[in-house]
This record gives C-alpha cells, sequence and structure tokens, in this order.
C-alpha cells in the first residue's frame, strides 16, 4: 500500500483530506486481494490453511451498513413489527419518535461519535424481551445514526468485494468483554464452571477452557498479534495505556484468564497470546506480520488486536480503523501463495447502542409461563450473583445482540 503511511495519513486527516486518500489509496489493497485467484486443490474447506480474525469495537450492522445495497438494511422489505403497529425503525420515547439519520456533519468518516451505553442492564432494557421497542429510552436518539458509502469508503469498498454476513449477531445484549469471550472462548461461562459469567467487563481471572488452548492440543498453531503498550500484565492493564496509538486497548481478553495470567515464558500460552511489539520503542505490529507472511511463517489461526485510536470504538473515527485494516490487508495479500489460502474475519465485538433493526434469536424468557419447554440452561442469567459478586437484570446469553 503505496502512499499512506500513519503519519502522511493523519496529516491528510487532519486537512479534511483522509476521505479521498482512503478510497483512492487504501483500495488497491481490496482490489489486489480480490484479483489473485482462490486455492483451489481440492475444491473444499482443507483448501483454506490460514484464518485470521480481526474483532474491532462497538459497532452496529445498519450504523455502518444499512444503506448498503443487497443486504438486509434500511431497504428491508419485511422488517419487525413493534408493539405500536409500526415498523422497527419506528422507535420512540414519550415526546418523539426517530428513524435512522444520517448526521449532517462534514467528514462524518473522521469524526468522533458519541459513545452510547452499551451495558448489559440498558441494553436488555432496550430489547425488552423482544418486543424491541426501548431504544430511545435506553440509549438516546443518537442511537439511530448512521454512516454512508461517502463516509467510509473502505469498509463500502470490502463489502462490495467480498462476503458480507447481513445476519451476524454479537453474542451477548452487553459490552465488549463479554462478546470477546465467545470469541476467544466460546462462551461468558453460564454453567458458572470458570469463574464466570462475565456481564460487566470485570475482567477478574477465569479458568474455563479456551479456544487457543484446544488449538495447542490439536497441533493447530496460532498467535495474538499486538502492541504490548506498557505490559501485558494487569498491573499494566493488559496492555490498555494512556497513549491510544499503542497498546491492545485491553482487547486481547484471553490475558484474562488464569491459565494466561500464570503461564511461564517459553509456554505456548506465554509466547503467543502474551507476547507482542514495543511501538513505543520504535517497533511495529505491522513489520512482525509482514516477516511472519513473507517467510511463509503465518500461524494457522491469527488474531488482530489493534490499539485503541484504530479500534473503530464509537469515540474513535471508523476511518482510523480502516487505515489500520487496510494495512493488515496490504500484507496479507503482499505474499499471493498466502493470501490464496487465506480465509479473514472482520467483525465487530458489539453494537456500543448503536440502533439494529434485526430483532436477533434468542432463547424465550423463562419468565413468561408456557412460552416454551425447551430448556434455557446454558443461554440464561438468571439475575442471581456471579462468581465475583457482579449481579445485573436478568437476560439471554446466546446468538443475540443488537448488532450484526
Amino acid at each position: 500500500m503505496a502512499g499512506l503511511d500513519r503519519r502522511r495519513f493523519l496529516q491528510l486527516s487532519a486537512a479534511g483530506a483522509a476521505g479521498t486518500a482512503i478510497s483512492q489509496i487504501l483500495g488497491e489493497g481490496i482490489a489486489r486481494a480480490a484479483e489473485i485467484p482462490a486455492n483451489r486443490a481440492t475444491g473444499s474447506i482443507k483448501d483454506v490453511e490460514h484464518v485470521v480474525i480481526f474483532m474491532q469495537e462497538n459497532r452496529a450492522f445498519d450504523h455502518y451498513f444499512g444503506t448498503l445495497k443487497g443486504v438486509r438494511g434500511f431497504s428491508d422489505p419485511h422488517p419487525a413489527v413493534l408493539p405500536s403497529g409500526k415498523d422497527a425503525f419506528h422507535q420512540a420515547n414519550a415526546t418523539r419518535e426517530v428513524t435512522p439519520f444520517h448526521p449532517a456533519a462534514p467528514g462524518l468518516g473522521m469524526q468522533f461519535m458519541e459513545d452510547l451505553d452499551h451495558s448489559w442492564k440498558l441494553t436488555h432494557e432496550a430489547f425488552n424481551d423482544g418486543k424491541y421497542d426501548k431504544w430511545l429510552p435506553e440509549k438516546t436518539d443518537a442511537t439511530m445514526a448512521f454512516y454512508g458509502r461517502q463516509d467510509i469508503p473502505f469498509h463500502f469498498a470490502l463489502a462490495d468485494a467480498f462476503t458480507v454476513c447481513d445476519q451476524y449477531h454479537c453474542s451477548v445484549l452487553g459490552p465488549t468483554d463479554p462478546n470477546r469471550y465467545f470469541m476467544f472462548a466460546g462462551g461468558d461461562d453460564p454453567d458458572r464452571k470458570g469463574g464466570g459469567p462475565d456481564l460487566w467487563n470485570d475482567e477478574k481471572g477465569y479458568w474455563w477452557s479456551t479456544y487457543p488452548e484446544e488449538l495447542e492440543k490439536a497441533g493447530v498453531s496460532w498467535k495474538v498479534y499486538q502492541d504490548i503498550g506498557e505490559g501485558l500484565d494487569p498491573a499494566h492493564y493488559e496492555g490498555w495505556t494512556g497513549d491510544p496509538y499503542i497498546g491492545n486497548y485491553g482487547d486481547n481478553s484471553l490475558l484474562y484468564f488464569k491459565q494466561y495470567q500464570d503461564a511461564k515464558p517459553g509456554s505456548p500460552l506465554y509466547e503467543k497470546a502474551r507476547t507482542g511489539t514495543t511501538a513505543k520503542a520504535g517497533d511495529d505490529l505491522f513489520r512482525v506480520l509482514r516477516e511472519d507472511v513473507n517467510a511463509g511463517k503465518l500461524p494457522q489461526v491469527s488474531y488482530v488486536v489493534a490499539p485503541e485510536a484504530y479500534s473503530e470504538h464509537s469515540n474513535w473515527p471508523p476511518n482510523f480503523g480502516a487505515w489500520y485494516a487496510a494495512n493488515v490487508l496490504d500484507i496479507l495479500t503482499s505474499n499471493p501463495e498466502v493470501w490464496s489460502k487465506t480465509a479473514v474475519l472482520f467483525m465487530y465485538d458489539e453494537n456500543d447502542g448503536f440502533f439494529d433493526h434485526i430483532v436477533p434469536p434468542h432463547p424465550n424468557t423463562p419468565q413468561i409461563p408456557g412460552a416454551s419447554t425447551v430448556s434455557t440452561a446454558g443461554e440464561w442469567y438468571d439475575g442471581t450473583p456471579t462468581f465475583y459478586g457482579s449481579k445485573d437484570v436478568p437476560g439471554h446469553f446466546g446468538l443475540a445482540s443488537g448488532c450484526r
């Protein structure tokens, strides 16, 4: 990706010219990625030899892609119907009704947007046992704001070129960590066998089994690509620092598990999850990733964790994240042999409180007698204190959230 390093990108951002630069320069990697023929040696899933998982922060499907053609966005002909009789796009509070709107701000893709409440409690209250009609009272009018192609051209170009999943739902009606536990460890421990569940980003130290441990047992190579910030131990907030351009924003949730905290240097869990680059000393995550790709050492499973400024969290511009994602894509496509055998999963952990019109799949509410005889074991939090003493309103786990 020639001509747009971080310094130049920030200069263009300050000058208000980043939108053009992103669409013209960052799009080069997408074009190259689409041009490289896929490995079809067997014509099966075995042709995929590398999986790269890049989970970003706090965006909803409609919030980004509601205007994208060919998906279930704002043109959905069969939206859910609210108790009011209107469709789900017509959210209301006691005094007014608000439908999805595009904020009238120049250079919206480079603007900081309001960080909305995305707690377990208020998100379940917005969900309202599936009635789906309390977004405005619990999330404010800003929940209905969305971006368009002109604001986030890289994201739209990526969606145009590759598969976009318009029925993707994050896993918990709540904050970052519980959702990332589903990605890293297959769930949030609803059965309370490993110190969970975590409803509040408690980060206390858990011990249920994680996916990388299972990969290790199966002989599948893996690695977390991250910057260490000031350090990856609890004393240094597991990589979350006061400098948003370094570290991992605390988003490597493996570091909140005891087996990783107790891992010793030289062990697989330590070397693959508790090491990283040191940007404050001039090191570069992209350099390490590029070296691995060029040397044919890209693991079979890779996790990429961005610093705060590039995480797309709503208090950072989405196009900062576009720059970061474009660099990752540029590196992966720099070796056509590797890229032809690689699947990249680009996703978001939760919705930050931004509206999405699709009511997600969810188990029946136990408090409704006769609603179902199907067991909700492992899918429901009953409101009692968790292992570490946290307590919140009852609600469901699983394939459910207001984010797709």
